[in-house]
């Protein structure tokens, strides 16, 4: 025989004796990994992979631990994962028994984050004195956040279901890495230069710290502040918080809410326009009604009646003036019209058609037509024409009978 049959182990005797060791020398160990194959059981318990560039290691995390995990677990992320070594006996398999787990480098974002919050907040940068209103019809956004993320998916969604009339100026930007804080930036100040912006939405999708970390620099922050319009900062989930949360004139818990908080709905409106044409209809109908009541009111009114009467009398005295006033013109029409009278018969009388019928006659030089006036004047014409009242005759100057002396 190879072996004696006293000295043989069952392999359950194996594997608790491994765990026992393993027990005894790795009863607390910090691992720093990668996290993959992560599956949350229906018991509450976590079961994923810690692995790095050459080795994995099994994990899992029992439901009393897992409650006290400030953040959800995803494959990719980097943790520092503190816990003990042991066997799981039916499996044979060693794993790591997680008690804490924290993201890896979040120990150092939280103390810079909250350094930079701290000088801003005494800067004045969070002051409420300093916060702008949403504009409450705003018609063009600008949207400064990824091109191909969700963010900006849920954003424009959002935007055109509720206020079909926005115009949207989209910002392409990085939102992780090293250069997306300066892209943001540039981006910020370029829409200085864009007119008629009247709202900006500045966010992305959820993410680590690490991921969020480009909102939380101070460049960042300082670019919001100096906005030319009002800024809604939309960063990550409902329960994220960053630095642009804090400067920013207002903050939405998701892309899909900043949309929301940006726009009215247009059937809102709609339907408010709708209401306040019928309250005012009302109102202008109900006041014309009480007018009218007014005016036949006072129209009925004993005082207006007084006035009324007056009027009336005065209109009755301006009519018995205006009769009198027509009666002494013509008096004055009439005494003028007889002095008229008599002076036309005055003329009349010294018209020379009625002095020739009175018996005269007119003389005047039969050629040159010149009136002749004196004795003297018919001897030089000569040919005289006389005149009657009936007509004219040609006479002969035979002989000059008497001259009188003018005196």
């Amino acid at each position: 025989m190879l072996f004696d049959d006293t000295q043989h182990l069952t392999v359950s005797e194996v594997n608790e004796q491994v765990r026992t060791l393993l027990e005894e020398s790795f009863a607390e160990v910090c691992v720093l990994g990668e996290v993959s194959n992560f599956k949350s059981h229906s018991s509450g318990h976590w079961y994923f992979t810690l692995k790095d560039a050459n080795s994995q290691l099994r994990s899992v995390c029992f439901r009393s631990d897992a409650r006290r995990v400030g953040f959800d677990l995803e494959d990719g992320m980097q943790v520092l994962a503190r816990g003990r070594l042991t066997v799981y006996e039916a499996y044979g398999q060693y794993q790591l028994v997680v008690s804490a787990i924290e993201e890896w480098g979040a120990g150092q974002l939280e103390a810079a984050f909250r350094a930079l919050k701290e000088r801003l907040e005494k800067d004045g940068l969070f002051d409420a004195s300093h916060k702008r209103e949403l504009p409450a019809y705003p018609f063009k956004i600008a949207v400064v956040t990824s091109p191909t993320g969700a963010a900006v998916r849920d954003i424009v969604s959002t935007l055109r279901r509720r206020w079909p009339a926005v115009d949207i100026v989209l910002c392409p930007v990085r939102v992780q890495g090293d250069q997306a804080a300066p892209e943001i930036v540039r981006a910020l100040e370029s829409l200085r230069d864009v007119a008629g912006i009247d709202l900006i939405i500045v966010g992305r999708g959820g993410g680590s710290l690490e991921d969020l970390w480009a909102f939380n620099q101070e460049i960042v922050a300082r670019a919001i502040f100096d906005c030319p319009a009002p800024v809604i900062s939309a960063v990550g989930h409902e329960t994220d918080f960053t630095i642009a949360d804090f400067v920013a004139d207002a903050r939405a818990a998701t892309p899909t809410m900043a949309g929301e908080m940006a726009v009215p709905a247009a059937d809102e409106v709609r339907a408010a326009l709708q209401q306040t044409m019928g309250r005012l209809t009302h109102f202008v109908s109900s006041t014309l009604e009480l007018h009218q009541r007014r005016l036949h009111a006072l129209l009925a009114s004993y005082a207006l009646g007084r006035v009324r009467g007056r009027i009336e009398n005065y209109m009755q005295a301006h009519d018995f003036a205006m009769e009198n006033l027509k009666r002494r013109i013509g008096d004055v029409i009439r005494k003028r019209r007889g002095s008229v009278d008599e002076i036309v018969a005055r003329l009349q009388g010294m018209d020379v058609k009625t002095i020739l019928k009175r018996g005269y006659t007119l003389c005047s030089d039969a050629r040159s037509g010149a009136m002749i006036r004196k004795v003297a004047d018919a001897v030089r014409a000569g040919n005289l024409q006389v005149t009657f009242h009936d007509g004219h005759v040609l006479a002969e100057v035979k002989e000059k009978i008497h001259e009188r002396k003018e005196r």
